[in-house]
């Protein structure tokens, strides 16, 4: 033991001996200072790359992150792409919101907040001889179906330019004031008395007739819904021109097959007053009636929007006269006629009046709950007086007064109205 402790002493004398020994040949070279300098630059290069390798990783987390991103928005965002290249697909639409107040036997006695009038239109061309349309009525902020669906073939597939077959379910083209019968387009909140309109399933040849007329004939099925009446579809016919680029005159003509089915009485697909039934106690019926019109200031065939372009006019005016027969099997027929004139002035760029007056008589003193009346009327009258204001081209806030007076009734109900409301399309 003692001789283990004697030679390892030995040894760390001779370790320190020459260790002695390097350091003095280091500080006679000049070596010996450079160590702690050498070792403060290796350390700095060290603390170099791990800043550089602490920014790399926080680089790495954010590609990965943004990685992620894109993968979801591809999946959740990806335009819709159409089947074939030239493929068009258009989407607008139209909506009035505002509120209402009539008389005691109206349909708003106590006020109320409305929305009479929301469409979505849905246009698609999958070609420039193909074009499918079809629009959903959201009326009164419901899902109430779609108003008409059809397919136009436009040009007939290239034989006859300018022309348009017209296939499936399509408003009835009857008169001008069908084609603009509602509180956005017209140029009041309400329609006339007479209110001519429909959409029925059938066919429809329209296009142009030389320069200036044009045609539209149509081949329909002719009662409620889309059950086929037993005894014939029914068929319409209208001729219009331009007689200046302002004023535009048509006539029209329609008429149905026996309005029955499965042997009980049916009902068309077009109103005449928002009458629909038949005659009392019939047992079969037809309908017809005709139009003429005449219109200035309200686009090259007579229907342009008073919501959607700056008016092209100063003033613009409209008359209607027509006549119509419900001819009857096993009760009396209801006859009677129909008429309207109605104008529009631009006070400003931006500010307008607007009034209207109808009426509708039934003859022989019949009777019918003609405009929606609660009571059977022989006649009714309406005067409406708007102003409107132009918040945009597309936008329009409209107010206006309507007074209604019928007689020839058991009674005459109170049916004035006021209606003040915002008219946008989009």
């Amino acid at each position: 033991m003692r001789r283990a402790l004697v030679c390892a002493l030995l040894s760390c004398m001779m370790m320190s001996a020459g260790l002695a020994r390097a350091q003095d040949q280091a500080a006679d070279t000049g070596q010996g200072a450079a160590a702690p300098a050498d070792q403060s630059s290796l350390q700095q290069q060290i603390d170099e790359l791990k800043a550089k390798l602490a920014d790399y990783d926080e680089l790495r987390a954010r590609l990965a992150e943004l990685e992620k991103a894109a993968a979801k928005a591809s999946t959740t965002n990806q335009p819709v792409q159409p089947a074939f290249p030239n493929t068009k697909i258009k989407v607008d639409g139209r909506l009035f919101a505002g509120a209402f107040r009539t008389g005691e036997q109206g349909s708003f006695p106590n006020a109320s907040l409305d929305i009479p009038d929301a469409k979505l239109r849905l246009t698609f061309t999958p070609s420039k001889d193909i074009t499918i349309v079809n629009r959903f009525s959201n009326n009164r902020a419901g899902s109430n179906g779609f108003d008409y669906f059809y397919l136009d073939l436009n040009n007939w597939g290239g034989m006859l330019p300018g022309h348009v077959l017209r296939i499936g379910k399509f408003k009835m083209d009857v008169g001008q004031e069908t084609w603009i019968d509602n509180p956005v387009e017209n140029i009041l909140i309400t329609n006339s008395i007479s209110h001519i309109s429909g959409y029925d399933e059938g066919l429809n040849f329209r296009g142009p007739l030389g320069s200036r007329a044009i045609y539209s004939v149509a081949l329909m099925n002719g009662s409620k819904g889309v059950s086929p009446a037993d005894s014939g579809p029914a068929w319409s016919a209208k001729v219009g021109t331009a007689l200046t680029p302002q004023t535009f005159v048509s006539a029209s003509y329609l008429r149905t097959g026996s309005l029955v089915k499965a042997g009980s009485v049916d009902q068309p697909d077009f109103n005449i007053a928002e009458v629909f039934d038949a005659p009392a106690g019939a047992s079969d019926w037809r309908r017809s009636l005709w139009e003429v019109d005449a219109r200035y200031g309200y686009g090259k065939e007579g229907i342009a929007s008073t919501v959607g372009a700056p008016p092209a006019t100063r003033w613009q005016g409209g008359a209607t006269y027509g006549q119509f027969a419900d001819d009857a099997s096993g009760a009396a027929d209801r006859k009677g006629r129909y008429w309207f004139f109605e104008g529009l002035y631009n006070i400003t760029p931006k500010t307008y009046l607007a009034s209207r007056f109808s009426t509708i008589s039934l003859d022989n003193d019949v009777t019918a709950k003609l405009g929606g009346s609660p009571v059977a009327v022989n006649s009714y009258d309406r005067l409406s007086l708007g102003v409107g204001y132009r918040l945009t081209d597309m936008t329009h806030l409209k107010l206006e007064y309507t007074r209604n007076t019928t007689s020839g009734g058991a009674s005459e109900p109170d049916l004035n109205q006021f209606a003040v409301g915002v008219a946008t399309k989009f």
